[in-house]
């Protein structure tokens, strides 16, 4: 059992998850249209996937978390949505989505420049949610499963230089210090050919 199985019942009972995804989701939904089938991969609870939801025409959810899957499920049905999650890695996904969605799952994984292939597989549109660079001490219960620090900006255009990319800070986590988290939109060149 992974530590996000163990933290899922009582996932959503942190303010600042809940803020956080609440900018997350403000910051994505003007660019949606309605018609769109979204994968929200590190889907977690469904913090961000499901508040999405009405705003699109599904959303799938993955994460390698089987009791956040389940808890993502639970909602979902709850709320009567047009969402299911699955207990899966984003490397393992070969269906085409209009649009993919992550937040603040990107610094868990560690070959970035592999995801930013396999994102290419699967999508044209694509919103990342994460921490800007940060010196190591966000995660107070210790980094044994962190990949990366937060990401600079330049970090980012780099892993990510073969989509178009724009950048910004959409929230501020508060801790025991302020640590900005940024929204990136990719989008396929326009050269790129599929």
């Amino acid at each position: 059992m992974n530590r996000f199985d163990k933290e899922a019942i009582s996932w959503d009972d942190l303010p600042r998850r809940v803020e956080l995804a609440k900018a997350v989701v403000k910051n994505i939904i003007p660019h949606l249209k309605g018609d769109e089938k979204i994968l929200d991969f590190g889907c977690g609870s469904g913090l961000v996937g499901l508040n999405l939801a009405p705003f699109a025409k599904e959303i799938i959810g993955v994460d390698t978390s089987a009791k956040m899957v389940e808890k993502f499920n639970e909602k979902a049905k709850k709320l009567n949505l047009n969402a299911k999650a699955y207990k899966k890695d984003i490397f393992e996904i070969d269906e085409k989505f209009d649009i993919v969605i992550s937040s603040m799952t990107i610094h868990h994984i560690k070959d970035i420049k592999a995801l930013s292939k396999k994102l290419k597989e699967i999508t044209n549109k694509v919103f990342i949610a994460d921490l800007d660079k940060e010196d190591g001490s966000f995660h107070t219960r210790g980094n044994d499963d962190v990949c990366h620090f937060g990401f600079s900006k330049e970090e980012l255009k780099e892993y990510f230089d073969d989509w178009e990319i724009e950048y910004k800070i959409i929230h501020k986590v508060k801790k025991h210090k302020n640590f900005p988290i940024f929204l990136i939109k990719l989008s396929r060149k326009n050269n790129d050919t599929k």
